[in-house]
């Protein structure tokens, strides 16, 4: 622990948001990050805690231009609902406090952040890009304070790899902090795994809020989008508005369907799940069982529809191409809702 009289940082910090192991989802890498430091869930990793928080499971697509929060799950559905659930599966408590109380109550906050830093533990912080102007990236929502300056009132925002940014702590907050708290109850990964699964439906079913869609539907949304044009407006970024998207689906690949083996392998009460497994890895292929690159990655890039914006830009311009590129996601689509009603009956047989 670095520290002076009224300084201190955590020490050995670890890169965060790795992109070239495909940790591109802010809220599972943070919150493996928490759990490191409070030595609880060993045994989960990025993937599985991205499968807690549906944004492995889910595709996510927003009708209207970006707000530049993260793309996926739980970028948009983040807040207090959305991280109780995720903290409830893990069996620990926490305090969720938006950032106009901590404008209120800045001395209490400000002494809580001091103390949870002191003990070695990191706090969770969810905001958007837009809002902290020094966050250089394509879009953010979560991230992590891992020290503080000024008793508090500077706080050391860690925004990837091991790069911190300061933040000031006044009357123009716009930070809401999460606190991890104690553990509640021993939860198994058998548990962990069964609720994953049992969630999926909800995940993939997701109604449209505010022009953001989840599942099939935002496959559709997308595809009717490309067709319409919306994507040879010279003024639209692609990547932002285009390419995230594509960097959503690579991310997740399919469904994360190993679950489904590694549950029935810990008890063979699940053993069903196998075969439930396998059928819908043969609708949303990948490379591997286990994952690896989606073949729907593949085919968009392929089309000229992938995550080489000079490409899209072409693709987008020519009629022919781009309703090439919708029909693939149309495809997927259709498989899709074949997988979530393979899954909804492997469900109520459980």
């Amino acid at each position: 622990m670095e520290c002076n009289n009224d300084a201190k940082q955590l020490s050995d910090i670890r890169n965060l948001f790795e992109g070239m192991k495909g940790h591109n989802f802010g809220l599972p890498d943070c919150i493996k990050f928490i759990l490191e430091r409070v030595g609880g869930h060993e045994e989960l990793d990025f993937w599985n805690i991205a499968a807690i928080t549906g944004d492995t499971v889910a595709q996510i697509y927003n009708h209207n231009l970006t707000t530049r929060c993260e793309y996926c799950v739980s970028g948009y559905l983040a807040g207090p609902e959305h991280i109780a659930y995720v903290f409830d599966v893990l069996g620990y408590s926490h305090e969720y406090v938006k950032a106009g109380r901590i404008i209120v109550d800045k001395t209490n906050y400000l002494r809580k952040i001091v103390e949870y830093i002191n003990k070695g533990v990191p706090i969770l912080v969810k905001s958007n890009l837009n809002d902290i102007p020094e966050w250089e990236s394509d879009v953010g929502t979560y991230i992590l304070i891992v020290g503080y300056e000024n008793g508090g009132q500077t706080l050391k925002l860690l925004i990837h790899d091991t790069i911190t940014i300061d933040y000031e702590i006044n009357d123009e907050n716009k930070l809401d902090l999460i606190f991890i708290g104690e553990k509640q109850r021993e939860v198994s990964l058998q548990e962990i795994y069964l609720k994953v699964i049992k969630k999926m439906p909800h995940w993939l079913t997701l109604p449209e809020r505010n022009g953001m869609f989840f599942g099939a539907s935002a496959y559709r949304v997308w595809a009717d989008d490309i067709e319409a044009g919306r994507f040879e407006d010279e003024s639209l970024g692609l990547w932002e508005n285009y390419g995230v998207y594509v960097c959503n689906l690579a991310t997740s690949g399919g469904e994360p369907t190993y679950i489904f083996r590694q549950l029935a392998d810990m008890n063979p009460a699940y053993s069903e799940l196998v075969l439930l497994g396998e059928k819908i890895q043969k609708l949303l292929p990948a490379e591997t069982p286990s994952g690896g690159r989606s073949l729907l990655w593949i085919q968009l890039e392929e089309l000229g529809g992938g995550m080489n914006m000079g490409d899209v830009k072409t693709t987008m311009r020519d009629k022919e191409k781009r309703s090439k590129v919708a029909a693939a996601l149309r495809d997927y689509a259709e498989r899709l809702d074949q997988a979530l009603e393979l899954l909804k009956e492997g469900l109520r047989r459980l």
